[in-house]
């Protein structure tokens, strides 16, 4: 029983772990569906979709929505992005030189 509990807390503790640079990830809601932002490095930041291994199903104009989304949580201009982990993640690399405004638009 002890080894049961252990291992739920376990579990439920590695579900509020922050990414891999220390930053809590960001949680949010396109088109009715849940997304996690995070920073994966200083330039680097990614989408997921809540739930194991779900893939992505997403149009155009969500795909825009989430990496405006990344670009207001990160602060900075969405430069490139790919898909990673066979369609399971979205990679955003960015500029933080080129800060944005409260709206998302770049000041440059």
């Amino acid at each position: 029983m002890k080894i049961l509990i252990a291992a739920s807390a376990l579990c439920l503790s590695a579900c509020a772990l922050p990414s891999a640079t220390g930053t809590a990830e960001q949680r949010v809601s396109i088109d009715g569906r849940t997304y996690q932002i995070g920073q994966l490095t200083n330039s680097t930041w990614i989408v997921t979709p809540s739930g194991i291994g779900k893939p992505f199903a997403i149009t155009q104009s969500s795909r825009g929505a989430l990496l405006d989304a990344i670009a207001k949580t990160s602060g900075c201009k969405v430069t490139d992005s790919d898909w990673s982990r066979q369609g399971l993640q979205l990679d955003a690399q960015v500029d933080c030189g080129s800060k944005l405004d409260r709206q998302g638009a770049s000041m440059q």
